[in-house]
């Protein structure tokens, strides 16, 4: 790991205002979030909790995505990523150094969507659910860097790559709904392919879904909430994705 790369990275995540425009998104989905829970009749703060939980989860996903899209191909196009190739870098320390950065950035945000939730809940969430929910943000964001610099550093137009790690997001986001549509079984072949090539996307692609439910914010950790799979699933796929990027780097002729 280089870091001074990493200090570079991070460098440009401020030239860009990337944390300036995240506080201001901050500010106005919580505001909207009170705006919204205040017309609720009944449990008012439930409602700004969920809006809240939702609305900057989501606020975080797109502003992460998109600042490693952007920057990665502005760094193709302009060719600094040849320059700093150029230096004694090997790639590896190029890939992972970056990786290390957008961790660091992910970590930045899930710890301001955090606090700002916790705080918008006004003392209604207990600080064991407040934890797991930004742990498994945490990881959530985590996830989408890795897929964002894959496809970035794969493909050469930011916009098919942005459009791509948001359609994996959906998929990542849908797949329990999937699989319980799967689970009431249908008879008809062209159904039953589908079905099967789902159940193998599935064993891969991390399940979003189960992360960061409002439920936890809500009625606290009741039951038996086991994650270690869930996460192990995701650090697990985040390896196999960037093992992917560094084969792609490899072969490139610079």
């Amino acid at each position: 790991m280089s870091l001074l790369l990493v200090k570079y990275v991070l460098t440009a995540a401020i030239r860009d205002r990337l944390v300036l425009a995240f506080l201001l998104l901050l500010c106005v989905g919580t505001s909207l979030s009170f705006f919204l829970g205040s017309a609720a009749i009944v449990e008012t703060a439930q409602f700004t909790i969920v809006f809240a939980a939702a609305g900057l989860r989501f606020a975080a996903v797109l502003s992460l995505v998109l600042f490693i899209v952007f920057y990665l191909r502005r760094s193709f196009d302009a060719r600094d990523v040849e320059y700093l190739l150029s230096k004694p870098i090997s790639r590896l320390q190029f890939l992972f150094s970056h990786f290390i950065a957008f961790l660091l950035l992910a970590l930045c945000l899930a710890v301001l969507v955090t606090v700002t939730v916790y705080i918008a809940g006004m003392g209604k969430i207990e600080i064991n659910s407040i934890l797991l929910w930004g742990a498994s943000l945490l990881v959530e964001l985590i996830v989408m860097a890795v897929i964002s610099l894959f496809f970035a550093m794969v493909l050469t137009s930011a916009v098919s790559a942005t459009m791509i790690t948001f359609a994996f997001y959906v998929l990542s986001r849908l797949i329990g709904q999937i699989l319980g549509i799967i689970a009431e079984g249908t008879d008809m072949g062209i159904f039953t392919v589908l079905e099967n090539i789902m159940l193998m996307v599935s064993v891969f692609v991390p399940r979003l879904d189960l992360m960061g439910q409002s439920s936890w914010l809500l009625y606290g950790l009741e039951g038996n909430i086991n994650l270690e799979v869930i996460f192990t699933q995701a650090l697990l796929f985040c390896g196999l994705i960037l093992s992917a990027a560094y084969f792609d780097l490899s072969r490139r002729q610079f």
